[in-house]
């Protein structure tokens, strides 16, 4: 189909009431004064450390291997020093926006999620907020940023060497996920010099804290090596473990809906999963999920199509013929 500003019909009851729920947890966030720092932000998750959660996650790595010491140590600052090279290449002499609070972090923390909108300001204008945190040196705005640089969402240009700069940028402040992204940009050599070796111990140093982009870009080596159940087994453990992101839902619903990696198709698993992405819309993932769910639900229940329609369209996904 080819969709024209005709297509969408009046503003769904969703867009509504998501505006409405994240204005909510923005009030109910606010109120907790004590660990806001920057303002309009909100996080999905219980808050343990306080200045480094406003705008994703911070994971302290004693909670997540069991202990962050001894060979784990020494595995995660050798890749730093690693990704701290890597940086200084991309960005040519430029600063480097980083966050003041960075130094006062405990280095046995790193973090981890999509910077959170604003509850005023719209999916389509989001790359603009995403890009003034970024360069204010927020890591998971540059997380963000970097993602629609890469993918073109939400109006931004392509930009494959902007991309890898701006998670560059976030790896450099033990962001996970922007850690795992720029190991895939130095495996295929995607807007950064090519690095096989250092992009795979990147991947899976990430996937081995449980970070679900590392778990993502390891899923997608094993299905390029023809281990789809492999990549599955993986999905269903981050699901399980509470970490799951966007783009890991979608994946995981993916491969339920077409039978991929598993021993029976489960559609309706797989529409749920498809809708819990969406529920973290705009994050990465959430945008195929919806139109995925329009595709799942055009033919039985075109209103229901159309709500799914709506949300695709809202956050910028291409959709041509």
């Amino acid at each position: 189909i080819t969709l024209t500003s005709s297509a969408r019909a009046e503003p769904s009851l969703r867009m509504s009431v998501l505006f409405l729920a994240r204005k909510l947890s923005f009030m109910l966030l606010t109120a907790g004064a004590a660990f806001v720092c920057l303002p309009g932000s909100e996080s999905r998750t219980t808050p343990f450390l306080s200045q480094t959660n406003i705008f994703g996650r911070g994971i302290q790595l004693s909670r997540v291997n069991g202990a962050f010491g001894g060979q784990d140590e020494v595995v995660f600052h050798g890749i730093s020093k690693d990704i701290q090279i890597v940086v200084q290449e991309l960005w040519k002499g430029d600063i480097i926006p980083i966050m003041s609070e960075k130094n006062n972090r405990p280095n046995n923390v790193t973090l981890e999620g999509e910077a959170k909108l604003r509850y005023d300001v719209p999916f389509p204008e989001r790359a603009e907020y995403f890009r003034r945190e970024a360069l204010k040196g927020c890591p998971h705005s540059q997380h963000s940023y970097a993602l629609l640089l890469w993918n073109g969402f939400a109006g931004v240009e392509k930009d494959a060497e902007a991309s890898a700069k701006f998670h560059a940028a976030a790896a450099s402040q033990s962001h996970l996920d922007g850690m795992s992204l720029l190991g895939g940009c130095l495996r295929t050599g995607t807007g950064v010099k090519r690095n096989v070796g250092l992009g795979l111990k990147i991947i899976e140093y990430c996937a081995s804290t449980g970070n679900p982009t590392g778990i993502n870009k390891k899923a997608a080596l094993l299905e390029s090596n023809e281990d789809d159940f492999g990549a599955v087994r993986l999905y269903e453990g981050c699901v399980k473990s509470g970490r799951a992101n966007a783009l890991l839902f979608f994946n995981l619903g993916w491969s339920l809906v077409n039978g991929q990696g598993v021993n029976r198709k489960d559609v309706s698993r797989g529409i749920s999963l498809w809708k819990k992405a969406c529920a973290l819309a705009p994050d990465e993932g959430s945008e195929e999920a919806a139109w995925h769910l329009y595709e799942e639900c055009k033919r039985d229940d075109p209103k229901e199509a159309n709500k799914w329609l709506d949300l695709a369209i809202e956050l910028g996904y291409e959709i041509g013929e």
